[in-house]
Parts: structure tokens; C-alpha cells; sequence
């Protein structure tokens, strides 16, 4: 199908996204905390300086269609609601946990922890994971990323998936102190295990062992263990000849607050994502308010790749996202530029505006890291810099923190509109009744 012909039928259709993220009326459910409404959030999570980042235009496009998350974060600070869920999904920038901790961070820090969330032992896996995950197993397991084309394993919601390959099979899996140095703790446990019983005991000051059962991978449910106690890990020991581990969200069961769960994959493409049942099976017990889409560098080594097919990638999962909850927000991120084969790759740039041009047409929040940290021609500047890899195309740490410092501004910066326009609001209201 001709390119511009595909995003004129898109457009056609953007009345259907463009309704659920139509900014909507308060009518400030928060009426009796105006306090609350008054409070913003600190904007300036990113300090560094560097003449090819250009802090003022670090803002989100379409913010009008984050209005429903913005709305739920004031319910969340009011004390009206219990949670907001947070669902980044990416690759390889994106698996070391690097860019969403510093949102994940920045938003608990004044809303409120919730948990750790979405957990996976990358050990066991054989692949780099998050800075404050440990995790270690008694006996070998097979396992499988989402990025791979064949696999006698499924991969699961976390992107990666586990099978016992002989033995005990026993995970032992931990948190460390986050980047503050404060202990990371949970007393809700959500595994998301295959079919099979299960032995699961926490590690801290509860003692008891827990057992639990899932029936069936067909009919899939989240398996929740509450604790007698908060936790700092837990281990689990599968009863089953053939047993399947995908992850575990790691939760806080009185603590209101933001849960973020990181859903990171080395080489993974939409194209991936689209084309896993099992990813999708599982992806709605994760109940998420705001879906975050960080993906785009790999498509661009991907030969054969045009703006067309990517687009077209982009747009499926969009609508399988919009099939779980009509009602959760999506914001897309354009990816960093980077060298393919010793040269910047043009690629990139061509797939961020053909991202961007859907974007607008549809109506979707984008956030346009390409262009914030200096878009065509930038990589060159990162590098001299030091802040990418030897492969040049992988961050380094500091890099990706300071990415991820900008996406935590970029969303403050939106919610503390959003909260001016509703206090507004507020404002007229109270004054409307007492006349």
C-alpha cells in the first residue's frame, strides 16, 4: 500500500483514538483537596549540560491525550485512588532498566511507592539486567527472549520467559537498594508462572512457605501471594515436571502509589511484540493507565525496513493496546540517534518522522527524544562526549539516566498543565456555588 495512502486510511479512523484521548471536562472530583491540586510536580529531574540537548524542547506532543493518566495521578495525590500503573515497553536501551528508573523514581518520590513492579531473574536468563535485581538458580533453566526467532520456550509479559531443563530448579530472586540507597521492599507477590504447583517463600521475616497453583496457560491468571510480612526477595521452587516462569510483579499492598513496570527486551522490535500471543495473553494483569512505546533502533538495522512497514508495526500495537483498555493512555517515544556501520544511520531519522506524521495524525502523545538531544548528525556529538558505547549504538549508563531524567521532566511538565487548567477549573466551580 502507498505510504501516504496508509496514513490518509489512519487518519480516517483517528476520530476512534483521538475520542478516548479527547481531553475531557473536569468536573474535579478533588474539590474538597484543592491543596492537593495546587501542588506541582518538580520539573527539573535532568541538570546536566550539554550544548546538543536542548531542555526546552522537552515537552510531549499531543499532551491532550495523556489528560486521562494526568487525571488519574490527582486522584492518586488526593487520596482517591489506590494506584496508576505504568507500562514501559522497549529493547535494548530500555531492558537495563536505566531510562524508566529515573520516571519510576521521580514519580514515586511524590506520589507514592507502590512496589517495585514487573520483575524477571535476567541471571538465570543469561542476560544484563536491572542495576537492583540479583538472581541466581540451583539448576540450569532454558530460556527465551521475545527478540528470538525460534524458541521451544513461550516468552511471557516480561519479554523472556523460563523452562526447567533438569532438577530441583529452584529461583532465588532479590532487590537492592535503589540509586537513594534505600532498601526496595514488597508484601504482594503476582507470579506469572505456567501450568503446574509451585513452592514460594519470601525472604525476610516471614517464614511461611506458600503454595500455589496455576491450572492452565490457556486460560491465564496472575497467581498473587500476600505476605505475612514485607520482603526484600523471594524464592521459588516449581512442583511441576514442566514448569514455565515469565516474571513476577513485585507490589505493596496498603501503599498507595505508582507501580512502573519495565518491559525490556535486547533486539526486540514491534514487529516481535505484535506476533507473541503469550506477551499479549498476559499484558492486561499488569492494568495499566499509561502505556509507554520506546522502540525504533532496531527497525532501523533491520533490512528491508521502510517508513511504510514501520508504521504499520507501530499501528498494530496500538490497537492491540487499545483492544486490553480502551480507556489507558499511550505515549510513543522516537529513539536517540545512532552509528550504523561506523556512520550515523539515516534510518533513524526517516523512521522518527514518519512516527511523528502518524502521531499527529492520530492524535498519540509523542515525546521526541531524536529531536531534544540534538537530532540529525547528534550521535557524533554523544560520542565525543563518551556517552556512547564502543558499538556506538548503545548508550552509556550516564547517558541513558540522563534520557530517562528528560522523559520523568517531560511528563512533570504536562501533568503540572494539566493541574493549572483543572485548579482553574476548580477555581470557577467553587465560586459558581457560592453565589
Amino acid at each position: 500500500m502507498n505510504y501516504i495512502l496508509l496514513l490518509y486510511l489512519l487518519s480516517i479512523s483517528a476520530g476512534a483514538i483521538e475520542t478516548v484521548n479527547k481531553p475531557k471536562t473536569s468536573k474535579a472530583s478533588t474539590a474538597s483537596t484543592p491543596d492537593l491540586l495546587l501542588r506541582r510536580i518538580p520539573t527539573q529531574r535532568y541538570n546536566e549540560s550539554f550544548d546538543f540537548i536542548n531542555p526546552s524542547k522537552d515537552t510531549i506532543g499531543n499532551v491532550h491525550g495523556l489528560s486521562a493518566f494526568y487525571q488519574k495521578l490527582i486522584e492518586l495525590k488526593a487520596g482517591k485512588r489506590q494506584r496508576v500503573s505504568i507500562v514501559q515497553i522497549g529493547d535494548s536501551h530500555i531492558q537495563p532498566d536505566l531510562i524508566s528508573r529515573e520516571v519510576r523514581l521521580g514519580l514515586q518520590d511524590f506520589f507514592g511507592d507502590a512496589g517495585r513492579g514487573l520483575v524477571f531473574p535476567y541471571q538465570v536468563a543469561r542476560t544484563n539486567g536491572p542495576l537492583d535485581i540479583s538472581s541466581s538458580t540451583s539448576t540450569p533453566w532454558a530460556h527465551s527472549r521475545i527478540s528470538q526467532q525460534r524458541s521451544r520456550v513461550a516468552s511471557g509479559v516480561s519479554g523472556f520467559g523460563l523452562s526447567k531443563v533438569n532438577g530441583q530448579g529452584k529461583i532465588k530472586l532479590s532487590l537492592k537498594p535503589d540509586i537513594s540507597a534505600k532498601q526496595q521492599s514488597f508484601d504482594v507477590i503476582k507470579l506469572f508462572v505456567g501450568p503446574g504447583a509451585w513452592s514460594v517463600s519470601a525472604i525476610g521475616n516471614d517464614l511461611k512457605t506458600y503454595r500455589i497453583n496455576q491450572s492452565s496457560i490457556q486460560n491465564f491468571e496472575t497467581k498473587e501471594i500476600l505476605l505475612n510480612d514485607f520482603a526484600t526477595g523471594f524464592n521459588i521452587t516449581p512442583l511441576a515436571a514442566t514448569p514455565l516462569f515469565f516474571g513476577a510483579s513485585l507490589e505493596k499492598h496498603n501503599s498507595p502509589g505508582v507501580l512502573f513496570h519495565t518491559i525490556g527486551v535486547n533486539g526486540a522490535r514491534y514487529e516481535q511484540y505484535n506476533r507473541q500471543p503469550q506477551f499479549w495473553q498476559q499484558l492486561p494483569a499488569l492494568q495499566a493507565d499509561l502505556y509507554i512505546l520506546s522502540m525504533g533502533t532496531n527497525e532501523a538495522f533491520y533490512n528491508g525496513m521502510t517508513e511504510e512497514i514501520y508504521i504499520n508495526q507501530v499501528a498494530e500495537t496500538v490497537a492491540k493496546i487499545q483492544t486490553i483498555d480502551a480507556s489507558a493512555s499511550i505515549l510513543i517515544t522516537t529513539t536517540a540517534e545512532s552509528f550504523k556501520n561506523g556512520r550515523r544511520n539515516p534510518m533513524i531519522e526517516r523512521l522518527n518522522l514518519a512516527l511523528k506524521f502518524y502521531c499527529n495524525k492520530m492524535g498519540i502523545p509523542i515525546w521526541d527524544l531524536f529531536d531534544i538531544t540534538g537530532g540529525s548528525g547528534s550521535s557524533a556529538a554523544w560520542l565525543k562526549n563518551n556517552l556512547l558505547q564502543a558499538d556506538k549504538v548503545h548508550y552509556q549508563q550516564r547517558a541513558y539516566s540522563m534520557q530517562g531524567a528528560l522523559l520523568y521532566d517531560a511528563l512533570a511538565k504536562g501533568y503540572n498543565t494539566y493541574l493549572a487548567n483543572n485548579t482553574l477549573s476548580l477555581a470557577l466551580e467553587t465560586k459558581t456555588a457560592g453565589k
